[in-house]
């Protein structure tokens, strides 16, 4: 088979321009046809305006971290680690932030508006994929979460992070934040992301009461309800005040200023 590529360029151009298109809306704005889509199916929104120098701009006007804010907490999602992705992202690919909406915008001029709905649609995509991040590296995202939480409430003087108690064989034993507790008595802080972390700080905590360390803790959970509820019963058996999860604030200040030192 010889491959005809005048042909096929034909018709490449003829199916992108027939499913790539301007739509005017009711209330007169243009909104652009695209096969860009969310996992949910739904297509994105771009929307074309006129800037006030003449050229052209196309905006998500929002969208896509209202999407994101179907199963994500927008406020942590854009801190950490992903807020830095994210940064990156909006820089790399010549994207701009619009107003407090939360609108994701591109300047362009006609003459490059083709090339530009590509752009956007591929740089929205690579925002929208953040998410995926937080799934399958909900460990790294998770304790940059917990780490920029803590500092939020307790002066980092106060704070040890990765601390070895005073036991045999410490270095085995690390605990993810050392606290300056009231009356002298350390605050031991645990993130828990999932339940490989749950069981081992369940063996550390259960060796510290067989030392007779001193201490109090505090366990904090990515998402408490992932946890197996014989893991979460051992836990419990052991430990101190549990946060369910990093968009529990006021629990966690609350729980936390309780004992910290002054």
């Amino acid at each position: 088979m010889t491959i005809d590529s005048q042909a096929l360029q034909r018709l490449l151009c003829e199916r992108l321009c027939s499913e790539v298109g301007i739509e005017r809306r009711p209330d007169g704005s243009l909104m652009l046809r695209t096969h860009f889509r969310f996992p949910d199916g739904d297509s994105f929104p771009i929307h074309l305006s006129e800037t006030a120098s003449g050229g052209l701009c196309l905006s998500d006007q929002g969208h896509t971290l209202m999407h994101i804010s179907y199963d994500h907490d927008v406020d942590s999602f854009m801190d950490g680690t992903r807020g830095a992705l994210l940064e990156r992202i909006v820089q790399e690919e010549g994207l701009a932030w619009k107003g407090d909406s939360g609108a994701l915008c591109l300047d362009t001029s006609p003459e490059n508006l083709s090339q530009s709905v590509f752009n956007f649609g591929q740089a929205l995509t690579r925002v929208y994929d953040l998410t995926m991040l937080s799934r399958s590296n909900v460990g790294s995202t998770f304790y940059d979460d917990l780490a920029d939480l803590l500092l939020s409430v307790v002066d980092e003087a106060k704070i040890k992070r990765d601390y070895q108690p005073e036991i045999v064989n410490a270095q085995h034993y690390p605990v993810d934040y050392r606290i300056e507790g009231k009356d002298e008595i350390p605050l031991f802080l645990y993130g828990i992301p999932n339940r490989d972390k749950a069981r081992l700080t369940t063996i550390m905590l259960s060796h510290f009461h067989r030392s007779d360390l001193r201490f109090e803790s505090i366990l904090v959970f990515e998402n408490q309800s992932e946890i197996p509820r014989v893991d979460l019963a051992r836990l419990s058996d052991v430990g101190g005040d549990m946060i369910s999860s990093l968009a529990s604030h006021d629990d966690f200040n609350r729980k936390l200023l309780q004992r910290v030192a002054a």
